[in-house]
């Protein structure tokens, strides 16, 4: 995704050296408080069962983050802060890699006897991880911190095959699977902002009827499969894409494909303008912020990108509710980001959590609420959005989030997923039937598991 290179991707660190770590800060650790010179007696004892103070270092924790600074500029300065204050029991060293290589650095820490104390992990790579059992189970540490996190985040924080429901990593932040659209063009037109397929369809007549394309997206990658995420969550649920997984049902059974379906109709009528097919996020976006295009359907991460080069008198809002089935399984998709670990072989599991703690605490999850945009996991710290597209997600979250809301592209293969992008292109492009994206899609699946 180009525009998440501008800017995207759940820690704490002081004393950040090195090229790949450049304007971090430098640590602003202070050293313990001297006590005055006096010339009375030093105490010779203290009272009994009380020990002495010690001004032993404090442990570091390393933690290995896949994005760029850039996605999370707010976290230097307050891991800076939480390092400066010696009654925090850690100070924490961020250490940012980019995607470039960061797989095989986590999996060479994983390997070794000494691993960071907190690592980023994407969830497929994560699904793995966790089932091999690299990482620690985090339910008691969660727990204890007393967080009220959305009940759907968690369903999935574990590996696919999670029989025990156990929780082996922190999720980020919420994007759900939207569409986005122009509050003006709405208004202009005396549009009611639709909340089912039909109602869609009239809307999008309308819109092509004065000359605007209705919903454009880029589907020469990832938001190609994002549209069947839309539906697939509510027509058929989590459970599904789990049983494909482990073999027991197939991604081209006919419930998945009676979910593909549903997008090649808004296709064929032009709800989904055909013009997607050859766009990438960038080109669909323009569209869209150009005033082209009345919608624009990706997850509300792409939010940033839009507000990147939109005019500044341009609004927009994403639909509240949009039911692509009538008894829908959940009201929306969501992808609960990355997952954010304590490695299975860490020295000091106690101070990993300190730092995971801090990361994932009220302090640092508000500020990415308030400074950055980000829709958190605890629905109570989203109150300070102030962006009304955002703040329409979060309200439609809460609450809203169940397990069979998680992200279909969160769910599948690099390789499966590579190939679903591309065949449901061709059915924008009205190349190929939904029967044949999934027959594909299945045999490479198939093929995927012959050779593991």
């Amino acid at each position: 995704m180009k525009k998440y290179s501008k800017w995207i991707s759940i820690l704490m660190a002081m004393t950040l050296t090195g090229a790949l770590l450049a304007g971090c800060g430098k640590s602003t650790e202070e050293a313990a408080p001297q006590p005055e010179q006096t010339d009375a007696a030093p105490e010779e004892s203290v009272e009994e069962g009380q020990e002495a103070e010690t001004t032993g270092e404090r442990p570091e924790v390393r933690v290995l983050i896949k994005w760029a600074e850039s996605q999370i500029e707010n976290w230097p300065a307050l891991v800076e802060e939480y390092n400066a204050d010696t009654s925090n029991p850690v100070t924490i060293k961020l250490e940012f890699y980019g995607s470039e290589g960061y797989d095989d650095k986590v999996k060479t820490e994983l390997m070794g006897d000494d691993p960071a104390g907190v690592v980023q992990l994407m969830k497929t790579t994560f699904n793995e991880y966790s089932a091999n059992g690299q990482l620690q189970e985090l339910t008691p540490f969660i727990e204890g911190q007393g967080w009220d996190y959305n009940k759907g985040a968690l369903a999935w924080a574990g590996p696919l095959n999670n029989e025990e429901g156990g929780v082996y990593g922190i999720p980020d932040f919420a994007n759900t699977s939207c569409i986005f659209y122009n509050t003006a063009i709405f208004e202009e037109l005396e549009l009611d902002v639709p909340t089912n397929i039909e109602e869609l369809k009239a809307v999008s007549k309308t819109l092509n009827d004065n000359g605007y394309k209705a919903i454009v997206t880029g589907a020469t990658n990832w938001c190609a499969s994002d549209l069947l995420a839309k539906v697939q969550a509510q027509k058929v649920g989590a459970d599904y894409l789990v049983k494909c997984y482990n073999g027991e049902a197939k991604y081209n059974d006919s419930s998945m494909v009676e979910s593909l379906e549903v997008i090649k109709d808004l296709a064929d009528s032009n709800v989904i303008d055909r013009s997607s097919a050859d766009y990438t996020d960038d080109d669909a976006i323009a569209e869209f912020t150009m005033g082209n295009a009345a919608m624009y359907t990706a997850h509300t991460g792409m939010a940033s990108a839009i507000d990147a080069v939109k005019d500044d008198d341009f609004a927009y809002d994403v639909i509240e509710k949009m039911n692509f089935t009538d008894d829908p399984k959940t009201s929306v998709s969501v992808t609960w980001g990355s997952m954010w670990c304590i490695p299975a072989n860490v020295a000091d599991r106690e101070a990993a959590e300190a730092a995971l703690a801090f990361l994932f605490g009220e302090k640092v999850q508000k500020s990415d609420v308030e400074d950055l945009g980000k829709i958190v996991n605890v629905d109570a710290w989203n109150a300070g959005l102030t962006h009304p597209a955002l703040t329409t997600a979060s309200k439609q979250l809460e609450g809203a989030g169940t397990a069979d809301s998680f992200y279909l592209l969160d769910m599948v293969s690099a390789k499966v997923l590579d190939n679903m992008n591309k065949g449901i292109q061709e059915m924008i492009q009205g190349k190929v039937s939904a029967q044949e994206v999934l027959d594909n899609v299945q045999a490479v699946w198939e093929e995927e598991c012959s050779q593991k």
